[in-house]
């Protein structure tokens, strides 16, 4: 399994090399890429599910059995964190002017975090029953590096083409 999803991550990683191709036209490449990156844009919560447990199988060194262990649990946690940060309270603007309306809106945020973090160890304690403290470790920190690789990845705005002077 750790293979196949090595292959699965490695070909969506290859499929923009491959979209320019030195046969195809100047223009037809750029609009091609201009799709391409259209598509990369939206998030696919299902491909961000396959990418991640792909990323994490090869950066964890997570064998076969040791994925279909930890995954389902990982899933579970994922699902619960997302649950505690759907609940957070709107963010009232009048909280910028009102200290009571301002402190209503920290603490509940406090809390919001304070409930994630308290979720995490328990599924953390969870996750070393199944794997060892190790591979626990290496799964928590590529999880960080991978969100923070499509946080980035996500953040990029699409370059303009370039215009000399009086060519626009």
């Amino acid at each position: 399994m750790k293979y196949i999803l090595t292959f699965i991550l490695a070909l969506t990683m290859a499929l923009p090399i491959s979209a320019c191709n030195e046969d195809t036209p100047q223009d037809e490449r750029q609009e091609g890429q201009k799709e391409e990156q259209k598509e990369q844009k939206k998030f696919d919560p299902e491909r961000y599910q396959r990418e991640l447990e792909a990323y994490l199988c090869h950066e964890a060194c997570l064998t076969k059995q040791e994925a279909q262990a930890i995954f389902p649990l990982f899933r579970e946690m994922q699902q619960k964190q997302r649950a505690i940060y759907m609940k957070k309270k709107v963010f009232d603007k009048a909280a910028l002017c009102d200290n009571k309306a301002a402190e209503a809106v920290i603490l509940a945020y406090d809390e919001r975090e304070l409930a994630i973090k308290k979720l995490q160890q328990q599924y953390h304690k969870q996750f070393m029953k199944v794997i060892p403290a190790t591979k626990v470790l290496k799964l928590i920190r590529a999880e960080e590096r991978f969100n923070r690789n499509m946080m980035r990845h996500f953040s990029r705005r699409p370059q303009q083409p370039h215009h000399p002077k009086g060519n626009k």
